[in-house]
């Protein structure tokens, strides 16, 4: 008996059913999937705003960086318990963005690194739950690994600020020049393009690098290989596509 044919098959697959959130044919899915194409958003405008992270005592990346943290909290509203988590974190740690002082920007960073690793869980559990490939799907996946970069860069400043000269090639010592170039040195390790120019020296700053460039190259190869799976089960299921 086809699948056509079968009195128990509905019209509808199943899984979009029970995972409506990325699901296109839900009446609803422009409004649940949009907020991870607004958070993938916020990610590349914190990236475009890296350049100009000395104009203005860095309030720009600051606001940025606050967007990327109240989109991602907003995309994991749906799980209660870990969003309460990510709120006592995340709110303290926007507030401490636009707090001077050592204290303040040390527990800051503590707080950004644990709910960004909070929103990168829950994303990236949907992903592997959700039975469908959507463009909410890939949006979610891209997020989860553009964040790996933000968390890594901010791993990296607190080492470099405690234990200073932790990296050769810094070009200069203010907290916002060390934390630009540090962002940037993030991405350029996590997809392991090793220029050179700023290079890890300290123990905690070559095990950092090593973690963060095979954590990248591993995500890659494992959600590449999921969403083609997750792709051709879903043409299997729908044999008019």
């Amino acid at each position: 008996m086809s699948v056509a044919n079968d009195p128990g098959h509905s019209e509808k697959d199943p899984g979009l059913q029970k995972y409506p959130e990325f699901s296109e044919e839900d009446p609803g899915f422009p409004e649940k999937a949009k907020i991870y194409h607004v958070l993938l958003a916020s990610l590349f405008v914190l990236l475009a705003l890296q350049p100009y992270a000395h104009v203005a005592g860095g309030i720009f990346v600051q606001l940025g960086f606050a967007g990327l943290l109240l989109a991602g909290l907003a995309a994991v509203a749906s799980r209660r318990r870990l969003f309460v988590v990510g709120l006592i974190l995340g709110v303290p740690a926007v507030a401490l963005l636009f707090v001077s002082g050592r204290i303040p920007t040390v527990a800051g960073g503590v707080l950004a690194i644990a709910t960004l690793i909070i929103i990168s869980f829950v994303i990236l559990h949907r992903i592997l739950k959700h039975p469908v490939v959507t463009s909410g799907t890939v949006s979610a996946g891209l997020v989860v690994y553009l964040i790996l970069g933000v968390i890594w860069a901010k791993a990296y400043w607190l080492v470099e600020h405690f234990r200073p000269d932790s990296f050769t090639g810094l070009s200069g010592t203010a907290d916002i020049v060390v934390e630009r170039d540090l962002f940037y040195y993030s991405y350029v390790t996590l997809a392991t393009l090793g220029y050179g120019d700023i290079n890890p020296v300290s123990p905690e700053a070559r095990s950092l690098a090593i973690t963060e460039a095979i954590v990248g190259q591993l995500y890659l190869v494992v959600m590449v290989a999921g969403l083609v799976g997750l792709s051709l089960t879903q043409r299997q299921r729908r044999p008019d596509q």
